[in-house]
């Protein structure tokens, strides 16, 4: 049986301590302006990929996820905002009558708004 060499030991833990002191500077809470204008440069020019890789290149101090839920939720040059249009309503209220509560076929069967809406409020 052969020993581990306790320098390839040592490397482990140090790694690990580095990846704990890394988490340790991300930033949690509100984005700042000046935040959004990095990711968004950065969506716009290089486009999307590894969200862990999008959040290191880009400069910010976030976790990947938390780049993936500001980019789809605010971001996004695609994303429509605002009240519902009249025929947006009618048209959510006829699916309505037509499935239910089954969400998820409503979600597919449309074509507005509704990337950010909670599946809870149907």
């Amino acid at each position: 049986m052969q020993m581990r060499k306790p320098d390839l030991i040592m490397g482990k833990d140090n790694n690990k301590m580095n990846n704990n002191i890394n988490k340790s500077k991300l930033r949690k809470g509100l984005w700042s302006p000046e935040e959004d204008e990095k990711l968004v440069r950065y969506m716009i020019t290089k486009g999307q990929g590894c969200w862990s890789d999008i959040a290191r290149n880009a400069g910010l101090q976030r976790c990947g996820k938390s780049c993936r839920l500001r980019w789809i939720n605010y971001l996004r040059p695609d994303l429509k905002r605002g009240a519902f249009s009249p025929q947006e309503e009618e048209l959510i209220i006829h699916f309505h009558s037509i499935l239910g509560n089954r969400y998820i076929l409503f979600y597919f069967h449309s074509h507005f708004k509704f990337q950010n809406v909670d599946a809870r409020n149907w």
